[in-house]
């Protein structure tokens, strides 16, 4: 998550201040008397103490919930502060006859009561109930400590001359007493603070700091009878001010939600804790041995040392507590993870692909058991082999395969999961297996990559029924063709009156027979053709053909088919100066499919139009009827192999199912691409695009012949 970041205003506020403090410093020092500096400082009072309220007015305008009320609770406290500098200024008895210094520490008082109750406002961290027992054990450490020592140093100073009754002595001891104990809640808060409140409360905290030095300076002035405002301690107030503004305007999300989260800084806070309780010792030691202890020290003395006892029991207990936990903890992550462990090494097992890990260099760091079988080699000695130097067969002509060109190497050094669909692997008796292996690089969250993992797989054996299969298809059909030509031949010659006249229910069942070996010559021939387009064995002579003719030839061809079907067949739309890249056998090929389907597909009366037009780069062939239509969800489907809208289609209308798998193939081939739109009812069009010859750069055009009859002469 991203840090908030001071504001402009909060820049310039600083600037500002510290522009103005500098100001403040020079003017003590040329003030011609202590009566021009002590004005001086209740203007700049006045200045600082007004912009701190803007600020923090302003924050309260702006939050919401309990930090609304902490910044309006604030903002009252600093205007009672400013309200207290500007009654110093009146007059001690003017109109009304009224001591107004007598109300100045009252109203401070007040003030300083006010912003404790805001500070206690802001939304602490929730931490665990050892936690906030030990914070609030550092803080009665700590303030207690402090007032020992100023109990010890200071607060003699302040007191003497004094008459020693409790009230004289409570009056010029309360302020500093209460902002002691302001700075150590504001301490404790910004311990228990969120993150989006810690900045603003240490800018506070050290606020209330600055002007507890400072109330501590102008009581120990006023206890010698020297003049109370106008000297260098008086930089402390306005700091404070100004870290009370800065403290509002500095931005904070006010949206974080409170969770538990541990302490942050408890080294630090341990620091602080010691550092502060030594040298109050070294203070209880150097009262001891000058001999001024009373009762009130002993107590304080007695009271910090039950309470630092107490706060290392409580840090014992909890630590204790927390190695107890941490050990059940561990325990159970411990089966965890050999659970895990477990049901990874059964999953590996189980595989019957084979997986291996290797690391950067391509050595292998793990394999599951159908690694070692398939390979026929032994875990222990595939373990920290190069996979590439050990099992990869070399090429055709006996050298090694290179390394660069490896799958293995572009997961590893490149970070792609890379295939290797043919590959072949060498087993521990020297004997070859083909297989299909994937490599996946293993990367990091930031992206290093530490190896890869790679997943194979033996194909040998489908290799083999693949060749076997291909074999028996193109056997069978070349061992068909030839008795179906002998069939359609005899029967030709039988219907065309070559044995003499044929009875007419004779005639009728040589007309199914005749049908019946068109249908399976054609059957066979398809069967081919897709045999071809799967093992890329289909020759095609891709060239640049006009789109006119193979429109016209296919429509030619077919002419015959849609008289006996009643289609009306029309060419439409045709670029006749475009250019195609194609085979023109194959091109008239697709598009007689396409049309005789059309035709099939249509009742007698409708039509069926053909249509070629250039777009761009791309040249688009179009077949339209009127027929029936198509269903969206068979719109993919129909281009399948034996795939009909209808199985009733292939008895009724014909057909083997395999014209439009013949047509994506032979267009895929030639570099282009085939879909189907219909509207149920309305008829359907098949469209497919091949690539346009490209535009001859006019470079490359004959320069014309020039005339010479104008030609100068020499």
């Amino acid at each position: 998550m991203l840090k908030s970041m001071p504001s402009r205003a909060f820049a310039v506020v600083a600037i500002v201040g510290a522009l103005l403090g500098i100001l403040f410093l020079v003017l003590i020092e040329i003030a011609p008397n202590q009566e021009t500096r002590g004005t001086i400082t209740t203007s700049f009072l006045l200045i600082f103490g007004s912009g701190a309220a803007g600020c923090t007015a302003h924050r309260s305008l702006t939050s919401q919930g309990r930090r609304k009320r902490a910044w309006l609770l604030i903002t009252v406290g600093i205007c009672a502060a400013v309200l207290a500098n500007a009654v110093s200024l009146l007059p001690s008895h003017g109109l009304f006859d009224v001591n107004w210094d007598q109300l100045v520490d009252p109203i401070l008082l007040i003030g300083l009561l006010i912003c404790l109750m805001g500070l206690t406002l802001f939304p602490p961290l929730r931490r665990r109930g050892t936690d906030v027992t030990r914070l609030i054990m550092d803080g009665l450490v700590v303030g207690g400590s402090v007032m020992f020592i100023a109990s010890a140093t200071i607060f003699p100073t302040l007191l003497a001359g004094k008459d020693g009754s409790f009230g004289s002595q409570a009056q010029i001891l309360v302020l500093p007493v209460l902002d002691l104990l302001m700075a150590t809640v504001a301490i404790l808060l910004i311990a228990r603070s969120g993150a989006e409140s810690r900045m603003a409360l240490m800018l506070v905290g050290a606020a209330l700091l600055l002007y507890s030095i400072s109330d501590m300076a102008y009581a120990v002035n006023m206890s010698r009878g020297s003049s109370a405002l106008g000297s260098w301690w008086d930089v402390g107030w306005l700091c404070g001010y100004l870290f009370s503004g800065l403290a509002a305007l500095y931005p904070d999300s006010g949206h974080s939600k409170l969770t538990e989260a541990p302490e942050s800084s408890s080294l630090r806070s341990t620091i602080v804790f010691f550092a502060v309780f030594l040298v109050a010792a070294a203070a209880n030691m150097v009262v001891g041995y000058n001999g001024e202890h009373t009762v009130v020290t002993r107590s304080v003395w007695a009271f910090l040392i039950l309470t630092v006892v107490a706060r290392q029991i409580v840090l014992v207990m909890d630590n204790e507590q927390l190695r107890r936990s941490l050990e059940v903890r561990v325990l159970e992550r411990t089966k965890e993870l050999r659970e895990i462990t477990t049901q990874r090494e059964l999953l590996l097992s189980s595989v019957a692909d084979g997986i291996y890990g290797v690391d950067r260099g391509g050595r292998i760091t793990m394999v599951n058991s159908a690694t070692a079988t398939l390979l026929g080699r032994s875990e222990e000695a595939l373990i920290g082999a190069n996979a590439h130097d050990l099992f990869h067969a070399p090429q055709e002509d006996g050298e090694p395969f290179p390394v660069d060109g490896c799958y293995i190497t572009d997961a590893t050094k490149l970070g792609l999961t890379a295939s290797g669909e043919d590959d072949v692997y060498v087993r521990g008796d020297g004997s070859t297996i083909m297989v299909e292996a994937t490599a996946s690089p293993l990367q990091d969250d930031s992206g290093v990559i530490s190896g890869a993992v790679v997943v194979f797989r033996d194909v040998s054996q489908r290799r083999e029924m693949d060749r076997m299969k291909h074999e028996f298809i193109s056997f069978v059909s070349h061992e068909l063709r030839t008795p179906l030509t002998s069939i359609r031949g005899a029967l030709g010659l039988i219907s065309g009156g070559a044995l003499g006249e044929i009875p007419p229910k004779a005639a009728k069942m040589i007309d199914i027979a005749t049908s019946g070996s068109v249908r399976l010559g054609r059957l066979v021939n398809d069967i081919l053709e897709i045999e071809r387009l799967d093992t890329g064995m289909l020759p095609l002579s891709i060239r640049a053909h006009d789109v006119a003719g193979p429109c016209q030839e296919a429509i030619l061809a077919t002419s015959g088919m849609a008289d006996a079907a009643q289609i009306k067949l029309s060419l439409g739309t045709v670029h006749s100066d475009g250019r195609v890249l194609a085979d023109r056998d194959r091109l008239v090929q697709v598009l007689i499919n396409l049309i005789g389907n059309a035709i099939r597909f249509s009742d007698p009366g409708d039509s069926v139009v053909v249509e070629a037009a250039q777009h761009g780069d791309e040249v688009e062939f179009a077949v339209g009827d009127t027929g029936r239509g198509i269903p969206p969800d068979k719109l993919e489907a129909i281009f399948g192999r034996f795939s009909q809208v209808d199985s009733s289609d292939t008895r009724e209308k014909g057909g083997t199912g395999l014209g439009l798998a013949i047509c994506r193939g032979l267009v895929d081939r030639m570099g282009g691409r085939i879909w189907a739109e219909s509207t149920l009812g309305r008829g359907s069009t098949f469209r497919f695009s091949l690539p346009a010859e490209p535009p001859t750069p006019v470079s490359e055009l004959p320069e014309p012949v020039r005339s010479s009859a104008g030609a100068g002469r020499p």
